[in-house]
């Protein structure tokens, strides 16, 4: 059984579901709210640790591919318009309003799947309770990897009934998701190198070469800075993974190596869990998985 095959069409239904369905609402809702642009800065760290105190390096932990600098700035923005708290200590803590904010996007974005039908109830049932079988057994597997995402995740969409969206496939999916990145994360930190280090890397090896001012533009959206990303390539070329030697960076064999038993170990991780279904098992979440993404591509291209 093809699991990256099944893996590929269940997270391509997750990407549909909030692409064009979730976000767009949570989206709307912000306007309505009058929320200031880059909310999501706050929004996200607000879903993760609800009402628990968090300081940067907390948050970095999470969300590991920017700058702490930067993270900083953006959410002592959110303090200044109230959704946060910054104490003596660094420490954040959402306010009422920001709690209450971040909850309103959830659930906006939330009835939105939930008016949808891409299968029976019978069959999204199926579909949940398989998940959920490959979810519980990631969740209690030992660490490492440690159990960072997958867990704030879990405790998320408890607090928010994501469970019963569609029948659990919704929660059961994401979480899968922060398994996968607990999994990528744990691998390439094993290296010694720094989220937006390694997102350097990353993006050669989908490119091969580029120019700087390109490559820097492409990892521009987390708020990396030229130099910043001028001493990322550095350090690649020290270990030998890039070479700057020429007009444009690009990927070594060494760094294609590299990059490719990081994602091989990644597999992996992430897959070891889905044992704990049998082959008819498999055969019928990939029947299910491809009618899913099957039925919700139908209703993107009726929009």
């Amino acid at each position: 059984m093809n699991l990256d095959s099944i893996w590929s069409a269940l997270e391509e239904s997750s990407e549909i579901l909030f692409d064009h369905y979730a976000y767009p609402a949570a989206d709307k809702a912000a306007e309505e709210l009058s929320l200031p642009s880059g909310y999501y800065a706050w929004v996200m760290p607000i879903w993760i640790f609800d009402a628990d105190p968090f300081s940067i390096t907390e948050f970095m932990r999470y969300f590991p591919y920017g700058l702490a600098k930067v993270n900083d700035e953006r959410l002592t923005s959110a303090v200044r318009q109230g959704y946060l708290t910054l104490d003596s200590q660094g420490i954040y803590h959402a306010t009422e309003s920001g709690r209450t904010a971040a909850l309103r996007l959830m659930q906006v974005g939330n009835e939105r799947i939930s008016a949808l039908a891409p299968l029976s109830n019978e069959s999204l049932r199926t579909l949940g309770d398989l998940l959920a079988q490959i979810s519980d057994a990631a969740f209690h597997s030992p660490e490492p990897p440690a159990h960072v995402l997958i867990k704030a995740k879990r405790n998320l969409y408890q607090r928010t009934n994501t469970f019963a969206l569609l029948e659990g496939f919704v929660a059961h999916c994401l979480l899968l998701e922060g398994r996968r990145d607990d999994c990528y994360i744990a691998t390439w930190s094993a290296h010694g190198v720094e989220g937006h280090t390694w997102e350097v890397l990353d993006m050669l090896s989908h490119n091969e070469s580029l120019m700087f001012a390109d490559l820097h533009k492409k990892l521009g959206g987390r708020g990396v800075t030229e130099e910043v990303h001028a001493e990322d390539v550095l350090k690649l070329a020290r270990r030998g993974w890039v070479d700057d030697a020429s007009e444009k960076v690009q990927i070594t064999s060494a760094g294609k190596k590299v990059r490719a038993e990081v994602e091989a170990e990644t597999e992996h991780l992430f897959f070891a869990p889905w044992s704990c279904l049998n082959e008819i098992e498999l055969e019928e979440l990939a029947s299910l998985a491809d009618q899913m993404r099957d039925r919700l591509r139908a209703f993107v291209g009726q929009k």
